[in-house]
């Protein structure tokens, strides 16, 4: 599985908590802070901080997943 850490306006967060609870259990679950390992907790703050850098190297292309959607 991969990991989403999304950040939401306050106003849509239990609409997509509401969506995400539809989703089958074993292809989608919700993480709640204490779950995470501290490696895990790293790795978020590591592409966090590549984002905040405009450095996007580490994630897949955009336009390759569209269009296997």
């Amino acid at each position: 599985m991969k990991t989403i850490l999304l950040e939401v306006e306050d106003n849509a967060y239990q609409t997509i908590l509401d969506f995400i609870h539809l989703l089958p259990e074993n292809r989608c679950r919700i993480l709640e802070g204490d779950e995470l390992s501290t490696e895990e907790r790293q790795h978020i703050q590591h592409c966090l901080t590549q984002i905040q850098q405009n450095d996007y190297s580490e994630f897949d292309d955009w336009e390759t997943v569209k269009s296997n959607l």
